[in-house]
């Protein structure tokens, strides 16, 4: 008996599949591909922003507008920062001349309250600015054509040759008075002969020269002879110029 071949799958008319072989390199590219899709965001798509509100009036698109009331506040911050600047310009346009006494300042505050307080603040002043008067001789006379000050004379004897003056100021008079300007302005003043001698200032005022005279009124003021001679003293040579004044004209 004979023995046949045994049969392959092609004598039973089915072939086996067959599977393409991919080389080392396909794959890994094949695998970067896999991997690279997983790690990239799905793609969106862009955003649009929506279209711009047109500005102003009808017809203005683009152009930009201030109301009646916006244009006011503009206008009135400018005003505010011309002014301060002015009044700053002017604070420090004061300026001491050179070569002038330093004034001093006492740490003592008068109390005027009480006359026996005032009495006993006035004289502390006076043991400095006058060490050889006896305590007990000392004459304390009140003027009253003051305001919102206090001044008060302080001399020894009849005469009245030596008198110091003890200006107190009124309460809270520093929210509208710069005192520190007000001292350089009697500096200068002084300096130029325009003033009386200014002795020390302390917590709560200053002291200074007594001039004999007569304070002026509006009788005063319209004399011709009085008017003239008030403004040629207060504008002759460097106190004009401290004081923003050129010139004398018609005096």
């Amino acid at each position: 008996m004979l023995r046949g071949r045994p049969r392959s799958s092609a004598d039973n008319g089915s072939f086996p599949r067959q599977r393409p072989r991919l080389s080392s390199a396909a794959v890994q590219t094949r695998i970067g591909d896999s991997a690279a899709s997983r790690r990239s965001p799905v793609a969106r798509p862009p955003v649009r922003a929506p279209p711009a509100l047109p500005r102003g009036r009808p017809g203005t698109e683009g152009s930009t507008s201030l109301s009646a009331p916006a244009v006011l506040v503009v206008a009135v911050a400018v005003v505010v920062v011309v002014v301060s600047a002015v009044a700053w310009a002017m604070a420090n346009y004061i300026h001491v001349p050179p070569g002038s006494p330093e004034v001093p300042k006492l740490n003592v505050t008068v109390q005027d309250q009480e006359e026996q307080r005032c009495r006993e603040g006035a004289l502390s002043l006076l043991q400095h600015l006058r060490p050889h008067w006896d305590p007990q001789e000392v004459t304390l006379q009140l003027f009253t054509d003051g305001i919102t000050n206090k001044l008060i004379g302080c001399y020894v004897g009849n005469t009245m040759e030596d008198v110091v003056l003890v200006r107190i100021y009124g309460n809270k008079t520093e929210l509208l008075v710069d005192r520190d300007e007000e001292v350089k302005s009697f500096r200068v003043l002084q300096a130029h002969g325009c003033a009386p001698q200014l002795y020390c200032t302390f917590n709560n005022g200053l002291c200074y020269e007594f001039i004999q005279g007569e304070a002026l009124d509006p009788k005063h003021v319209c004399n011709p002879a009085i008017f003239r001679f008030s403004s040629s003293t207060l504008c002759k040579g460097k106190p004009a110029r401290a004081f923003g004044l050129t010139s004398c004209q018609g005096c």
